[in-house]
């Protein structure tokens, strides 16, 4: 006589009976998420363990695609190949579990319903109104994910939107249809007799035709309906120089007050800034100067941090992953934010870099006109790139002091090897500079080391930058770093008045240091343009910054209150002969130009320059990160 079986068996065999009735265990990717229902008859074990399958499928097929997503809105994240797998897995795993919690939370509420007199014989109808809630969801995550206005034809009629909503709304259908077949199983495991009609809902072929062709089309409006009206990255047209004949010298200066140095020259302590006041100005009206990286990106790309994506000087890196992204740190919110992810070993702190920007620089532009141009220490120049000329990145005085292989610091990189020959050449010069500084105290010590490395930028940008190059550009820090140090601090603002003379005096000091170095600019050739280009600096309230043009085709006006930042990227280009973008947000100054410059190179207009060069920089060397940090911690950049 047999024996009797086990109850808990009778009842595992029933449910794989109906499962089996309904479809579910005879298509392979149902049967995948459905395996713990042939082995468990508890409702709430069914739905968990089908819901974590369905979150493993959810990973390996929305993780790339968010990566994809991620690319495109986070420039500089992601670097390379490897970047975007670590991306990937970090995303997947994330997703994944979202939708393992969203999917057993909705089979769990269906299973509570089902007890409900209302809805026991809706038990298909309560399966497809979860699988639907699910794709809807899905769908509206991976169509607002995907940008597509970045790729080239505007809407959805471009082939490169089409391909990613298809996507979308393919994988939203079968994740709902898991969702669904994983909601229905979980009712009917609480079958009190009443048994649901055979199939699954929406498993014939008809239907999931039908549904993926509307699921596309949600897919397609929806996309429609938020897709930003951005800039369209199109293919850069050939840029077809007029030759001005004109060379131009760009140095740019943070940190300076017009008014102190107008004050100064009218005591005849500093001549070159006397000079410079005297002829062609422009007033440009700042925003918010306290983050120097953004201040400046803005400055050199004719675009406001909205389009070139340089938000802030502090960045996060995310752990395994070479690229970085911009964080809020004049908020509460993104500083407590990046605070607790660097707690929990997920991000560091990093610096911003020219990864990160969307548009190019106005001496990236000329060297893809053709001209020949050299930069040296701007903000957001690293990784350095061939492509956009000679450049002596933020970085590279670290390098130059470190040694080692380079990083991406200098471009091209034959240019280390020539300047780390002649190193201790250029400190020496840049020390006997600051030397004339003989302040013992610690205002002094500020002074002399800010002046040593405005110093350095000078010499490094003689040495590199020959006699034949169209356009140099050179920043220093060094007037911001002592306005900074000196009024800046909390000591500061509570210091007496003898102390408050004295920080000014010291700063005065500095101005004739700044003075001595820009003495031999001011004294160009004929063919040379002298463009000074400074800004308020570090300062609370917002001052005014100043344009000052010198030299050839040059015309002595004062244009007050009439120029943006935005202003002097096309003002640039213009001297130089290129033609001007029709995407910059600012207009050239032709104003300061003498009639017949203007007359004989009238402005001229493309469509676009296209992408940036510093993605496509090789990083091969040493990197050198946390001691950038510690650089910029110590010169009182970031906390």
């Amino acid at each position: 006589m047999d024996a009797p079986r086990d109850p808990r068996l009778r009842e595992v065999d029933d449910l794989r009976r109906q499962l089996r009735s309904l479809g579910y265990l005879d298509a392979g990717v149902d049967r995948f998420v459905l395996a713990p229902a042939a082995r468990n008859r508890r409702p709430l074990a069914i739905g968990w363990l089908a819901s974590v399958r369905i979150g493993v499928l959810a990973a390996l097929l929305l993780g790339p695609a968010a990566a994809i997503g991620v690319s495109a809105r986070v420039p500089g994240l992601i670097t390379g190949a490897r970047d975007g797998f670590v991306v990937a897995a970090y995303l997947g795993l994330l997703f994944g579990a979202a939708c393992s919690a969203a999917a057993f939370a909705i089979s769990l509420m269906a299973s509570l319903l089902v007890r409900q007199p209302a809805f026991s014989r809706r038990r298909r109808g309560l399966a497809f109104a979860a699988g639907a809630a699910f794709t809807l969801a899905c769908l509206a995550y991976l169509t607002l994910w995907w940008d597509a206005s970045r790729f080239g034809a505007p809407g959805w009629r471009s082939l490169w939107t089409t391909i990613p909503l298809a996507f979308a709304a393919g994988v939203s259908l079968l994740l709902g249809h898991l969702v669904t077949v994983t909601t229905l199983a979980v009712v009917v495991s609480r079958n009190d007799g009443v048994e649901p009609a055979h199939g699954v809902p929406g498993s014939s072929r008809l239907v999931l035709a039908a549904a993926g062709g509307l699921t596309f089309c949600g897919a397609l409006l929806l996309f429609s309906l938020t897709a930003r009206s951005g800039r369209q990255i199109a293919d850069a047209p050939r840029l077809a120089v007029v030759a001005s004949g004109v060379r131009v010298r760009v140095i740019a200066i943070d940190g300076f007050d017009p008014r102190i140095a107008s004050r100064l020259a009218g005591a005849g302590r500093v001549p070159a800034i006397a000079a410079l006041l005297d002829g062609a100005r422009a007033v440009i009206r700042f925003g918010d100067t306290r983050d120097p990286a953004r201040a400046w990106t803005t400055i050199a790309t004719g675009q406001p941090p909205e389009v070139h994506a340089v938000h802030g000087l502090e960045t996060r890196r995310v752990a395994g992953v070479q690229g970085s992204f911009a964080t809020d740190q004049r908020s509460g919110v993104g500083r407590a934010l990046g605070d607790v992810t660097d707690l929990l070993r997920l991000t560091r702190p990093s610096v911003v870099s020219g990864s990160e920007r969307r548009v190019k620089t106005f001496w990236e532009v000329a060297t893809s006109a053709g001209l020949r141009t050299a930069v040296v220490n701007w903000w957001a120049t690293w990784p350095a790139s061939a492509d956009a000329g000679l450049v002596v990145s933020d970085r590279a005085t670290l390098r130059l002091e470190k040694g080692g292989t380079q990083d991406a610091e200098i471009a091209p990189p034959g240019v280390y090897e020539s300047l780390r020959t002649v190193w201790p050449a250029l400190r020496a010069e840049a020390a006997a500079h600051a030397a004339r500084l003989r302040d013992g105290t610690e205002m002094g010590a500020l002074l002399r080391r800010s002046a040593e490395l405005d110093a350095l930028q000078i010499a490094i940008t003689k040495q590199v930058a020959g006699p034949n190059v169209d356009l140099v550009c050179t920043y220093l820090p060094g007037l911001d770093l002592v306005q900074y140090g000196l009024f800046g601090s909390s000591e500061a603002a509570s210091a007496s008045p003898a102390s408050v003379a004295g920080r000014l005096a010291a700063l005065d000091e500095y101005y004739v240091l700044l003075d001595a170095l820009l003495g031999p600019a001011v004294g160009v050739s004929d063919d040379d343009l002298l463009i000074l280009i400074t800004s308020p600096g570090r300062v609370t309230e917002p001052g005014p910054g100043l344009l000052l043009a010198h030299g050839a085709a040059t015309d002595a006006r004062l244009l007050d209150d009439d120029a943006q930042p935005t202003d002097v990227m096309p003002t640039i280009l213009q001297a130089l002969g290129v033609p001007l973008s029709r995407e910059l947000a600012g207009r050239p100054l032709v104003e300061l130009f003498g009639a017949d410059f203007a007359r004989r190179y009238p402005v001229r207009q493309v469509s676009t320059y296209g992408v940036p060069s510093a993605p496509r920089a090789e990083r091969r060397g040493e990197p050198l990160d946390q001691e950038m940090i510690d650089r910029l911690r110590s010169l009182g950049y970031v906390r």
